[in-house]
């Protein structure tokens, strides 16, 4: 197998032959083509690359009045550069689209552009939280944050059952006449089988309880 590479080189000049001797011949560039051209007194060379290349350097030079270019030539580089376009025979930088983000469990987003600069929103679920980034945005291809989880909202706990000591108690509270929550306190108690002693040791015991738990 054999492979044949082929340089190309066009150079045009539009300036007079006196403006042309008097600036110094630019050395060849491959796979280019170089225009001169007289503007405002001063020699102007454009670098152009052809298709299948790029242009590393400065594309446009010029001749000043000191018979001096302001750089040297520019480079026709095999293929286009990584993430930007060849545009107006210089490289610039094109906006990438971004892919369908997923969805997180016991969640979904809202949104269906996802052009570079598009935003998405997430939410979750009955019962569950968000945790992240709510609002995310598209750049270079690229969602600018990483997509949140959906928690499970945990339940308040449910109070203790009362105890037959607490139910009896609750006499004084229910009613504001005091004959008739102490009858009503003595007929729970009845019901219960508790006495007044084993009340009075109950509540000598939520007390320690409690004293334990406020004392450093």
């Amino acid at each position: 197998m054999s492979f044949r590479f082929v340089c190309y080189l066009v150079v045009v000049w539009l300036v007079s032959g006196s403006d042309a001797e008097s600036c110094p011949e630019l050395p060849p560039v491959d796979n280019s083509i170089f225009v001169a051209k007289e503007a405002e007194g001063h020699v102007l060379g454009t670098y152009v690359c052809i298709q299948g290349y790029h242009l590393v350097g400065e594309s446009t030079l010029f001749c000043n009045a000191s018979k001096e270019w302001n750089a040297g030539p520019p480079r026709c580089r095999l293929g286009h550069c990584p993430d930007p376009v060849l545009l107006c025979h210089m490289c610039c930088y094109a906006d990438r689209d971004c892919g369908p983000p997923g969805n997180p469990a016991h969640g979904y987003y809202e949104g269906k552009n996802f052009n570079s600069g598009s935003t998405i929103t997430y939410h979750c679920e009955d019962r569950y939280r968000l945790v992240g980034t709510q609002e995310q945005q598209c750049i270079d291809g690229e969602w600018n944050a990483a997509p949140p989880v959906c928690e499970l909202i945990p339940e308040a706990p449910k109070p203790a059952p009362r105890t037959a000591h607490e139910k009896a108690l609750l006499a004084f509270q229910e009613s504001e006449e005091l004959c008739k929550a102490v009858e009503n306190f003595m007929q729970r108690l009845k019901e219960n089988g508790s006495t007044m002693e084993e009340l009075k040791y109950s509540l000598e015991i939520k007390k320690a309880e409690l004293e334990a738990k406020i004392s450093p």
